[in-house]
């Protein structure tokens, strides 16, 4: 890498550092959403869902997001549930009015959300 950070015409040791230092930071970024995850579904099931709550200095509110679809494989869906790609609304309605999941669906569980907040002293808020 240039000293102005560019790093076109860069050696081949330059572009060995950057590339070993994407790996790094990518592997460093799955581990912080793992740890993300875990600490938000620990904080999710002591907290429970409802209003906001304040914890110190943290706000926290904690909802729950409704069951979806995954698509798992587009051409075993039903064409009664097809535009020009699966309808998820149409599939949704169909398997709450029915309790049948067609071929080529999946439905996943809803997971809790956790919004969490930092409130300064000073921000009056």
């Amino acid at each position: 890498m240039g000293p102005d950070g560019s790093v076109g015409g860069g050696s081949e040791a330059d572009l060995e550092a950057l590339a070993e230092r994407l790996v790094e930071l990518r592997e460093e970024k799955r581990y912080v959403e793992g740890e993300i995850e875990t600490v938000a579904a620990r904080l999710a099931a002591a907290v429970g869902e409802g209003s906001k709550r304040m914890l110190g200095s943290v706000e926290i509110r904690v909802t729950a997001a409704r069951p979806g679809l995954r698509i798992l494989v587009e051409g075993d869906v039903p064409s009664a549930f097809l535009t020009a790609k699966p309808d998820r609304k149409l599939l949704l309605s169909h398997i709450r009015e029915t309790g049948e999941v067609p071929l080529g669906v999946e439905v996943t569980e809803g997971r809790p959300t956790v919004f969490a907040k930092l409130i300064h002293p000073s921000s009056g808020s």
